[in-house]
């Protein structure tokens, strides 16, 4: 005889493992960047190897024009870029109430210069405007695998798998009990079209 309890159980047990994950970064309550110093070179790593493209958004603030130091990175990684545009929505932020100003969302394949590139910072929280070109995310094809919100230290891989999961834990930025099971469609907005 089969009971209730069991087949709840199974099925528990098969979300678990089949259902989309979201595993945040631990910021402490977004006063520390734990993706920092080696742990961000490794995330970088870990992220080119799993993802196709990544993305980053520069911001002119009350018409003022682009930072030097944006200006650099726009320049450095001009050969690597898919895609533009300036409808102001990206992965972390669904609109932007800031009056005039400007948003670049530029998007790049991943390469090994690229890579390079992301590198010249020492933390993720360091992708921040007004200084830096802001919230680095990186996309498996159209879909986004990973996304942040530098001002507030604010990042998560919200297609996590067991691989995503071991690797923040064994660099610490985030534990396996920070893991939860995606309810809801929310995160598909942060998808783009980049085939």
């Amino acid at each position: 005889m089969i009971l209730l309890s069991d087949v709840i159980m199974v099925l528990n047990y098969w979300k678990e493992r089949h259902l989309d994950k979201i595993i945040y970064f631990d910021n402490e309550d977004q006063r520390i960047d734990r993706c920092a110093g080696q742990a961000y070179f490794n995330f970088i790593d870990y992220a080119f190897d799993r993802t196709d493209y990544f993305m980053l958004v520069y911001v002119n603030y009350y018409g003022k024009g682009y930072s030097k130091i944006m200006k650099s990175f726009r320049n450095e990684l001009r050969n690597y870029e898919v895609k533009s545009r300036t409808d102001p929505h990206w992965p972390g932020v669904q609109g932007t109430y800031c009056p005039q100003t400007t948003y670049k969302i530029v998007f790049y394949r991943n390469d090994t210069g690229a890579k390079r590139v992301l590198k010249k910072v020492n933390k993720l929280s360091d992708w921040s405007s007004p200084g830096y070109p802001q919230d680095l995310a990186f996309f498996k094809g159209n879909q986004c695998w990973f996304y942040s919100v530098g001002h507030e230290k604010i990042a998560a891989i919200i297609h996590a798998d067991d691989q995503d999961i071991a690797f923040v834990e064994m660099n610490k930025i985030a534990s396996r009990e920070a893991a939860r099971t995606r309810q809801e469609s929310y995160f598909d907005l942060y998808n783009e079209e980049l085939d």
